[in-house]
């Protein structure tokens, strides 16, 4: 996997959360703003942060993630536990950062995760 370049199948796994999917050009541009690059790890971070940052966003959603994620992703795809633990911590960021534009979101904070 090229860390620069999205995965197709990555992609088609962005947008599972039904009602929360969002645009895969803004999740692109978002790895751009945040300087994230497209590992697994990168993914979860983001994924985490935008699920969070999502209005209908809920537990179960991390649950559904966490099963999703270590069980029936490909195995090179598949999240560590430390993977899931920043896609928890972003989860939890994307909530405390809710009702602020993207845009307007440090660039630097998910590199904290």
């Amino acid at each position: 996997m090229n860390d620069m370049n999205p995965d197709p199948y990555i992609q088609f796994m962005e947008n599972w959360i039904p009602g929360i999917g969002e645009p895969e050009e803004l999740h692109d541009q978002l790895h751009i703003y945040f300087n994230l690059d497209f590992t697994v790890r990168s993914e979860a971070v983001l994924l985490g942060f935008q699920l969070g940052h999502h209005q209908a966003s809920s537990f179960f959603h991390v649950l559904v993630f966490t099963l999703m994620s270590t069980t029936i992703y490909p195995g090179s795809y598949r999240n560590t536990l430390e993977d899931i633990r920043a896609f928890y911590r972003s989860y939890l960021l994307g909530k405390a950062w809710q009702g602020v534009s993207y845009w307007f979101v440090p660039p630097g904070l998910l590199k904290l995760v």
